[in-house]
């Protein structure tokens, strides 16, 4: 396997690093899959013969670059391909009764999803499909329940996701979800993150609209 690098976050660092991440916007938070530029200083603990890297500092400026070349190149791949208004085809109901909703279950985003249907006075049938929204399996397990949409019967599909940082959103930037949404044969209507996110997804549904 590729060597690995033990790295140490103390709890004086810890304070320090999340408080220059607070100030930087919040945008960055540390998670599996996430790619960041960290500084600190190597020790070698004898009686072990390890080597541990004591962290001290991030760059949340070089998180962000990286992800926005990589929804950039996607973006770019997607319109070579004329992908970008595949999903806006896919016939939308006027009043579609039956909706599969992805997303968290027991999420905010869930909740609030839930209740506007509610609200709206209509007896819409709601096929709630579980899907993690973040993390390492986000990518995989939302293509998947694309696909359980379809195989439910629903007329549309609602992908939503709360609001968060950045990089709680980096699944929605992936080029294999796009290419699910894109190759999907119901519309597929996005609700993520805050009202001034935009991610390669909602670029490619059917259509796009705040949270919830």
């Amino acid at each position: 396997g590729r060597p690995m690098l033990s790295i140490t976050l103390f709890d004086k660092e810890r304070q320090a690093v999340n408080r220059h991440l607070t100030e930087q916007g919040g945008a960055v938070r540390m998670g599996d899959g996430i790619r960041v530029r960290i500084r600190g200083r190597l020790n070698v603990y004898g009686a072990r013969s390890s080597l541990q890297l004591r962290m001290s500092w991030i760059d949340p400026a070089y998180t962000l670059g990286v992800m926005g070349q990589e929804r950039d190149r996607v973006l770019a791949l997607l319109t070579a391909e004329g992908l970008i208004g595949a999903n806006a085809a896919a016939h939308l109901p006027q009043v579609p009764m039956h909706i599969a909703l992805v997303t968290s279950i027991n999420s905010a985003a869930h909740a609030d999803a839930l209740d506007e249907l509610r609200r709206s006075g209509l007896g819409f049938r709601v096929t709630v499909v579980d899907t993690r929204t973040q993390g390492a399996e986000a990518e995989r397990s939302i293509v998947a329940a694309l696909r359980v949409a379809v195989d439910r019967g629903a007329e549309v599909v609602l992908l939503v996701r709360g609001g968060g940082a950045r990089t709680d959103l980096a699944a929605f930037d992936t080029e294999s979800v796009a290419r699910a949404i894109a190759a999907s044969p119901l519309p597929v209507v996005t609700g993520i993150g805050h009202e001034i996110d935009r991610t390669v997804a909602d670029e490619i549904a059917h259509s796009a609209h705040k949270t919830p």
